[in-house]
Order: C-alpha cells, then sequence, then structure tokens
C-alpha cells in the first residue's frame, strides 16, 4: 500500500506548502482538491502548475489524484450535464499533465431534476463518456460511494461503474461515507466492490447526539482495524481525507491529525 495526503486537510496551506507537510509525514503523494475558488483549479495558470509539479517532485509519487466538484454530470438539463462532463473531461487532461493517475469523480446527483429512473439512465451515460474519454489516457476516473449521489451505496457504485463498462472507471471505496450515510454494511460494500477497487479514503467520525463529528483516525467508531484486514491483499493508494476543510473547529492541524492517522493506519499493517 502507499500512503497519500490531501489538500482538504490543508484548507489555510497552498498546495506547495501542503506537499512540503505531506513530505515531513512521510507520505507518498498527494490528492488535491481541483475547485474554482479554492487552493486549486483545474483553470490555474501553467505558471501554478509548474511550481506544484516541481514541489511534488519531492514526494516519492508526486501528484497522485485530482479531486474535481463536478456533481451535476447527470443532470436533467442537458446543457448543465455537458458542462460537468466536460468539466471532468477537462481534469482528466490535466491529470495526464500533472502525471497523475486518477480524477475523483462523483456518479451524478440523486437529485438531478428528473425521477430517479432518468437520473440513473443519464448518469450511466455521462460515465459511459467520460470512461471513454479517459480510456488510453492512463488516468483512472474513480467513481467514490459518496451522500448525495446516485452511487451512495457499494452496490450502486458496483452497478453504474459495471454499465458505464470502461476499465477507465473504477470504484473508490469510502466506508466512513457508508457507515453514515446508507443502511449498508460497510463489509457489504466491500465485497461487492472488492474486485474494482482503485483507491480508498480514509477518514473516521464518531457521533455526538444525532451530530455527525470528525475526527482523527483510530478515534472514531469506523472499524478501520477491521477494514484494514479486508484491505490486506490491496496494493493500492490509502488516501487520507482529513476533514478539516468541512469542520475546521472539529480537527486538529493537518501537521498533527493526519500524521496521527498515518501512524495509527501504519500500526494496523
Amino acid at each position: 500500500m502507499k500512503f497519500v495526503g490531501h489538500t482538504m486537510g490543508t484548507p489555510n496551506l497552498t498546495v506547495a506548502e501542503a506537499i512540503k507537510l505531506y513530505q515531513t509525514i512521510g507520505l507518498d503523494g498527494i490528492e488535491i482538491v481541483a475547485q474554482e475558488g479554492g487552493a486549486f483549479s483545474i483553470d490555474d495558470s501553467a505558471d501554478k502548475i509548474e511550481t506544484i509539479l516541481s514541489e511534488a517532485k519531492k514526494l516519492p509519487d508526486g501528484v497522485v489524484t485530482l479531486t474535481p466538484y463536478y456533481w451535476d454530470i447527470n443532470n436533467i438539463d442537458p446543457k448543465i450535464a455537458e458542462e460537468n462532463i466536460c468539466g471532468m473531461k477537462r481534469a482528466i487532461d490535466l491529470a495526464k499533465k500533472m502525471g497523475a493517475g486518477f480524477v475523483r469523480a462523483y456518479g451524478g446527483k440523486e437529485e438531478a431534476g428528473g425521477t430517479w429512473e432518468e437520473n440513473w439512465k443519464n448518469a450511466v451515460a455521462a460515465m459511459k463518456e467520460i470512461g471513454r474519454y479517459a480510456s488510453g489516457t492512463g488516468v483512472t476516473v474513480l467513481v467514490e460511494n459518496h451522500p448525495g449521489t446516485v452511487t451512495r451505496t457499494g452496490e450502486n457504485t458496483y452497478k453504474l461503474i459495471n454499465e458505464a463498462g470502461f476499465d477507465s472507471v473504477k470504484a473508490l471505496y469510502d466506508p466512513a461515507n457508508v457507515l453514515h450515510d446508507t443502511e449498508e454494511d460497510w463489509k457489504d460494500t466491500f465485497e461487492v466492490q472488492k474486485d474494482i477497487i482503485g483507491y480508498v479514503h480514509v477518514k473516521d467520525y464518531y457521533m455526538e447526539g444525532t451530530e455527525r463529528k470528525a475526527c482523527v483516525v483510530g478515534k472514531g467508531i469506523v472499524p478501520w482495524s477491521e477494514i484494514m484486514k479486508l484491505l490486506s491483499g490491496y496494493r493500492g493508494y490509502l488516501s487520507f481525507e482529513y476533514e478539516k476543510r468541512w469542520y475546521p473547529d472539529q480537527l486538529p492541524d493537518a501537521e498533527t491529525g493526519v500524521k496521527e492517522c498515518v501512524d495509527y493506519i501504519k500500526s494496523l499493517l
């Protein structure tokens, strides 16, 4: 396994600064949030991209993943859907340019303006188009089991990827999302996805009443000791999706918190 730091954990740092931090922690690469208004977007200047790539050389695997936020690939409005599909294609192009092997994807919104059947059909068609575009580029599109999407569960994630029908599309296994957001057991998610997992997100949380609270991995309710046993044959990337961006007051800074997460997961190997 290889370990990746995520810029979700470093909202107050530039990407170059995040790379330096993750180098000191001893990580293999970086996953970069690519979103307008953040530390990095797919429309950033060539000079900024080159600065990031120069700094990323200090990590063994450099830039591993780009994470854009194109939710609406299945919108009932074809113009909105096409804008989002084109955004994914541009992210794939940039990933190839930056030497990144992965682009994170949403499977499409649950509430995309149509019936469930229409939203699903449009999601499959969009992922076929995206998967076809990624084929031969060396970039793998990762469909995450994610709240608010048609791929909340492992079962639906598998079904969407299977119907899309391209080897360039794999599953992003996020057991914390499944545990908190669905009735599907995380073991069932793994079982149905195990042959198509291309990437894993590592994070943790606990419940305070009815409120979800982010925490350092190993201090919450996600059973990582059991999960790591199931992942014993997995040889891909574990990306520490440290949620400091969304929960700034619930987590220590990445310098402390991400290191604790990494140390805990390493102790389970």
